[in-house]
């Protein structure tokens, strides 16, 4: 595989896309907590994996219109959002590129003006009940589905047995109401089913967002496939074999 550049990340939150306010990521990543079990009996320390931990780290350009990042970062009445924060980072531009997925609860947000520049703000979000998890994305950035349809297939190489976590963002629904949908098969141009069904969004409820886990056997293709209604719905979805 080729080394990867930054330029085309992106970054949504809770159902927005903040990239056009982001402009850099850090602490993108998973940490283990190490235990010391060292006993008598050797000469070197051992250790056990404890609690598992994760953040991502946001630095950004303030921006305080609608629908943007002090918005987003400031969702509790001016405050910071005391719901779980569904992240989602998509680290390139096409269906089944990698991406970063987090439940997270925002730490922090904070902003700063200095001399000759524009004001910046930051913002971290850490990982709540679960660690990040490093998939694919399902989608290219973002995909809109003029109605009820399928995206593009996605070859993860092999069958896995452990399950899998799937992230959605809906960032906007013309009309109508949408059911997004992971489907699975054995083969590409085969039969798909079902295996992740994320709750039926109205479009007065969007933009919203969801992350859902599923156990067993994960096929070697998945493909998104929405459901329902509707008009015009603008989708990310990302998926992590566990």
């Amino acid at each position: 595989m080729a080394k990867v550049n930054g330029l085309n990340v992106r970054l949504y939150v809770e159902g927005y896309d903040l990239s056009g306010d982001a402009n850099a990521l850090s602490g993108m990543g998973y940490t283990n907590e190490l235990l010391d079990v060292t006993t008598l009996d050797v000469s070197a320390r051992k250790r056990i994996v404890g609690i598992v931990d994760g953040e991502v780290s946001v630095d950004a350009f303030f921006d305080p219109a609608s629908s943007r990042q002090h918005a987003v970062w400031t969702s509790n009445s001016g405050k910071l959002p005391t719901a779980d924060q569904d992240v989602l980072v998509p680290m390139g531009a096409a269906v089944g590129d990698p991406c970063v997925g987090l439940i997270s609860k925002q730490g922090t947000y904070s902003t700063t003006r200095s001399p000759g520049s524009a004001i910046s703000a930051s913002a971290t979000f850490t990982a709540n009940a679960s660690g990040p998890d490093f998939g694919v994305m399902l989608t290219a950035h973002d995909d809109t589905h003029s109605s009820a349809g399928s995206g593009t297939v996605v070859d993860g190489g092999a069958a896995t047995s452990n399950g899998g976590a799937a992230y959605l963002q809906i960032f906007s629904l013309a009309s109508g109401s949408v059911t997004v949908s992971v489907q699975e098969s054995t083969s590409s141009g085969g039969s798909y089913t079902n295996i992740v069904n994320f709750s039926t969004v109205a479009a007065a409820a969007a933009p919203a967002s969801e992350r859902l886990v599923m156990t067993g056997t994960v096929a070697r293709y998945l493909k998104v496939t929405t459901t329902g209604t509707f008009s015009d719905a603008k989708i990310a979805v990302g998926f992590t074999r566990l």
